[in-house]
């Protein structure tokens, strides 16, 4: 149950995120298409981009990658995430989602990522117990 709540928590963050990006930065970050409304695309390229963190994450633990130090850490996760929003922004038919260029996905992925790990503090105790 705890994985079930803290993906949901991802996606949440993830929504947000490229919500208030895309109401904040309409110039650089594009949200809606012929088929999805701006809401409904940031809650879809959401869903997409914790899939794809989620999958990466998997993959490294299958592949026994330590995660021991905060650089190793910061860095794995700041690259997936910054490759997750390029990716899905790269499929803007699909999600409705799209970006200037790779410095947003960069942008974007950080901040995602420093909100998720905020997430994990949280809940990191609760996995504990």
């Amino acid at each position: 149950m705890y994985n079930h709540i803290l993906y949901f928590l991802y996606w949440l963050i993830n929504f947000l995120v490229l919500y208030l990006f895309g109401r904040i930065f309409p110039g650089s970050i594009v949200l809606g298409n012929y088929r999805f409304s701006s809401l409904e695309s940031a809650i879809y390229a959401g869903f997409w981009i914790t899939f794809f963190v989620w999958a990466f994450w998997d993959f490294a633990i299958a592949k026994g990658l330590k995660f021991d130090t905060k650089l190793v850490t910061w860095g794995y996760f700041w690259l997936v995430n910054s490759f997750a929003v390029w990716l899905v922004a790269r499929f803007s038919h699909i999600a409705g989602f799209g970006i200037v260029n790779y410095l947003w996905a960069f942008a974007l992925g950080l901040t995602v990522f420093i909100l998720q790990r905020i997430v994990w503090k949280g809940f990191f105790p609760l996995r504990k117990a």
